[in-house]
């Protein structure tokens, strides 16, 4: 027993944090992009990967905004649209008022290139650019 233990704890101290790649996406109705690695040079970053037609995007909203409303000093919340129509994503915004910044993948590279082939997917990354969180729901702190 005293030899699993400490196996265990010699592999969580061995263990690396998955790094995030950098990238720059369209920001949906503006002229601008994100670059990641500029945002986290501030705070922290929550990327929720999101469509209109995914009921469970839409039941997580609530809990989402919770969480932006808590902790915006301290973390950016950007969501990220699977490639869908820019009058879909604004109904949508519309019917559901969340305030984000919102992200386009029109062809779903970045998207597909994180592994993310499920919606919703939630990823947070800290300033060392390290996924520290990553699941299908959001995080209950940040």
């Amino acid at each position: 027993m005293k030899v699993l233990i400490a196996a265990l704890l010699l592999f969580s101290l061995n263990a690396q944090a998955e790094k995030m790649k950098d990238f720059t996406l369209p920001i949906h109705q503006k002229s601008e992009k994100f670059h990641l690695q500029e945002e986290v040079k501030k705070k922290k970053v929550l990327l929720n990967f999101w469509a209109t037609w995914c009921t469970s995007c839409i039941h997580e909203l609530p809990k989402l905004e919770a969480l932006k409303e808590k902790y915006s000093d301290s973390v950016t919340f950007v969501s990220v649209n699977a490639g869908e129509k820019d009058n879909l994503i604004e109904r949508f915004q519309r019917k559901y008022k969340f305030s984000y910044t919102m992200l386009k993948d029109e062809d779903r590279s970045f998207s597909k290139g994180l592994g993310v082939d499920s919606l919703p997917v939630t990823i947070v990354v800290d300033k060392d650019m390290n996924i520290i969180y990553r699941d299908v729901v959001p995080p209950t702190s940040l």
